[in-house]
């Protein structure tokens, strides 16, 4: 019996080690769950910490680079570089966090070339702006492409949360369970149990302490947030939810709109609106568009607290939760009064240049006209001044004396040089009312025929030194009256040289980027450099008609015919060492 007893207490025994061993090893097991539960918590926690960093990146980035196109401040372009650098370094806290997780990965390798795409088109609209100003920036497809790059970061950042939510979800499920599994078998262990408590009890104030760290680290993000949002001066955010209510109000919204958060939270976003656009009910039409498209953007005047009006620029974007349920909005606002009266400025100041151009084409058309008919009807009394005083001295030739013959020589070829400055007068009059009908030009063959028809290579005297010419696009008839006025030009002006030399070429420079810089250089009597912005000017002479003759208007036709084509025209001299004079054209022609 005592055997019995002994047995049964010895069997007893050896069960409640058994069982105490069995509890302690569950315990244990518990206990090894609960922790890798517990680091998978902590993990999934570091991932979304990730995640908001480049969320908040990209905003700060896109908020910096909208500012800077609205007011060309490279200050505001500070937070974009800075925000560059958080989201890269971000991006490779997300490879190493979620290198276990292939579905993670997958949306982190689309998520890394979307943010390279965004990012080059936000530099690419920042570059636009330093070069080509605010005008060129919107409606631009570098803007439409970057609106549609942010809106798939969003996407994939969005789905990684979800992803790492439902973990979360399953994890603290998980360590409930551990939990639980552990503070039972405490409990039925008696002192195995008060020793399984303890430790059960250790654990759960580990995760308290871990879980109060985890809320601090959110709460320092959300005030980071907060203060990075209240931080943004030119842009008002405000916070909405789905009925139109205000629940949060930035510093910026409180500096363009007047309100402080305690004046507005809980009222109905409308109050900014003119009092028209509330009857039409058209708050209430951006909330149904923002809706159904996922944001709606708008510019119209809006209302300040003071009853002042402004140009506002109007982004209303949804916000959902896990399940798609709409939650509210995000409302920001630009305060764009200035731009818009800067705009209505500029239009008035184009509308008053359309009409001035307006006029002056008129006045011009008239001059033209004028010009036009002043040198037909002067033709006749010309002609008829030269073929009579030529008729006069063949009729009284045997009567006139040697004063007299010299006088009728005068008459006749001042009458002959007005038919030039005439014809001269119509040609740069023609030159500036041509229809221009550019064509791709050999100027090798234009400028060899220049020479052979105007008679020019008779001198045998001159030496041509002529270099091959690239192909132009130009209008032919007008580009050889450029090519003959200035070899003529060269022609006349170095017949006093020994021997006389003209060299025509196409000079090549970094600087002449962009288009074709052709020359003529003579060895002629030169000019100063201080009179060369006369050169180009009608009837501007630089030599007495004594010394050479000319009517002052070829150099003329060479600036009109050269300007009409989107070039320029230069000349280089000094006195007695020669002239070379330029022009150019643009290398994709008229």
């Amino acid at each position: 019996m005592n055997f019995s007893i002994e047995k049964k207490i010895a069997a007893g025994f050896a069960v409640a080690i058994l069982v105490l061993l069995l509890i302690a090893a569950a315990a244990a097991w518990n206990a090894m769950r609960f922790d890798e539960t517990f680091r998978q918590v902590d993990h999934t926690h570091r991932v979304l910490e990730q995640l908001e960093e480049v969320s908040t990146g990209v905003l700060s980035m896109q908020t910096s680079t909208r500012g800077f196109v609205l007011t060309g401040s490279d200050e505001i372009l500070k937070p974009f570089r800075e925000s560059n650098t958080t989201v890269a370094d971000a991006t490779q806290a997300l490879l190493r966090l979620t290198a276990d997780n292939p579905v993670q990965q997958r949306r982190l390798s689309e998520l890394k070339p979307l943010l390279g795409e965004a990012i080059e088109i936000m530099e690419e609209r920042i570059a636009s702006r330093r070069a080509k100003g605010l005008n060129t920036v919107w409606e631009t497809p570098a803007f439409l492409r970057g609106q549609d790059a942010i809106a798939r970061v969003r996407l994939i950042i969005r789905q990684m949360a979800q992803e790492e939510r439902r973990l979360l979800e399953e994890r603290v499920a998980a360590t409930r369970a551990a939990a639980r599994s552990t503070i039972e078998a405490a409990a039925a262990g008696g002192i195995a149990a008060v020793v399984f408590i303890i430790g059960s009890g250790l654990l759960v104030h580990r995760d308290f302490r871990a879980r109060l760290a985890i809320e601090e680290a959110l709460r320092q993000s959300e005030e980071r947030s907060r203060l990075m949002i209240d931080g943004i001066r030119d842009y008002g955010i405000i916070m909405l939810d789905p009925t139109g209510h205000i629940v949060s109000w930035s510093r910026g919204a409180e500096l363009i709109k007047g309100y402080t958060a305690a004046e507005i939270i809980g009222q109905h976003f409308s109050r900014f609106y003119p009092e028209i656009a509330r009857e039409t009910g058209f708050p209430d039409r951006e909330l149904q568009e923002a809706s159904i498209n996922g944001r709606f953007e708008d510019e119209g005047w809006r209302v300040r607290k003071d009853g002042t009006r402004f140009w506002a620029n109007v982004t209303i974007s949804v916000v959902r939760n896990q399940k798609q349920e709409l939650i509210g909005f995000v409302k920001v606002t630009r305060d764009l009064t200035a731009r818009r009266l800067a705009q209505e400025k500029i239009e008035q100041l184009n509308t008053d240049l359309q009409l001035q151009n307006a006029r002056l084409e008129i006045a011009n058309k008239e001059l033209e006209s004028f010009s036009y008919s002043v040198s037909h009807d002067l033709r006749a009394p010309l002609r008829h001044i030269d073929g009579f005083a030529g008729l006069l001295f063949k009729h009284a030739d045997a009567s006139l004396d040697e004063k007299s013959r010299r006088f009728l020589s005068v008459i006749s070829e001042s009458a002959r040089r007005m038919g030039r400055l005439i014809d001269d007068l119509l040609t740069f009059s023609r030159m500036g009312r041509a229809q221009m009908e550019p064509q791709e030009l050999d100027h090798d063959q234009l400028v060899a025929s220049v020479i052979r028809d105007g008679g020019f290579n008779r001198d045998s005297r001159i030496e041509w030194q002529i270099a091959p010419l690239p192909r132009a696009t130009a209008d032919a008839a007008m580009l050889r009256q450029v090519w003959f006025n200035l070899i003529d030009n060269a022609v006349k002006y170095s017949a006093r040289s020994t021997p006389p030399r003209i060299e025509i070429g196409c000079r090549t420079s970094p600087e002449d980027a962009g288009e074709q810089v052709f020359f003529v250089r003579d060895n002629g009597v030169g000019f100063d450099m201080k009179y060369a912005a006369k050169l180009f000017g009608v009837f501007q002479r630089l030599h007495s008609e004594a010394e050479f003759e000319g009517t002052g208007i070829g150099l003329a036709n060479v600036r009109r015919v050269v300007t009409r084509h989107g070039g320029r025209t230069w000349a280089e001299s000094s006195v007695g060492a020669g002239a070379t004079f330029y022009f150019s054209l643009p290398v994709e022609g008229v």
